[in-house]
């Protein structure tokens, strides 16, 4: 009966724990809707003040390339304890390519040509309405709020199937 006991014990305490991070992806959910309905309304305000034609299709970049993108990183790890961390969502975003950090070893290399700014906000001119700015602040936010979610959403994911097969275990004892 102990090891029935504490086999149960085990899944009450996974199942604490899956809520536990069922509530806080909740939270997170929240935190990434409403910055994501902000930055859209701030979008909407940035058209509106500049008027429809100055922010359109018509004025973005031909060959757009994004300035931040979404990785997986996937780990196999050897025991079944970081079995949770086995998927990692990282946010890698573009580093502006005319940092003199480069250069710091040799004074004799010429200086390199000042490359164009890779700030989307600039295809729209030089004055972008602040609208506009707070609109990409609040998109840079929700993006690393969205790679938090999708981590957790696969971490509660892995130990529900834990959860399960623990489960499945405790009603195959004998009796």
């Amino acid at each position: 009966m102990d090891d029935e006991d504490a086999a149960r014990l085990r899944i009450d305490a996974g199942l604490l724990n899956v809520l536990d991070r069922v509530a806080e992806y909740r939270r997170l959910r929240d935190e990434a809707s409403a910055s994501l309905r902000q930055a859209f309304f701030d979008l909407a305000r940035a058209k509106r003040s500049a008027g429809y034609q100055w922010i359109s299709p018509d004025l973005y970049s031909a060959h757009p390339r994004a300035i931040a993108t979404v990785s997986v990183d996937e780990t196999h790890p050897i025991d079944n304890a970081a079995a949770d961390e086995s998927k990692i969502f990282l946010v890698n975003r573009r580093m502006a390519e005319d940092s003199d950090q480069d250069n710091s070893g040799s004074d004799d290399e010429k200086p390199r040509a000042r490359k164009p700014s890779k700030d989307p906000l600039l295809w729209f001119g030089m004055l972008v309405p602040p609208a506009l700015k707070d609109a990409q602040k609040g998109f840079v936010a929700s993006l690393d709020s969205l790679a938090r979610l999708a981590h957790l959403a696969h971490t509660i994911q892995r130990e529900q199937e834990r959860l399960q097969l623990d489960m499945d275990a405790v009603d195959a004892l004998p009796e």
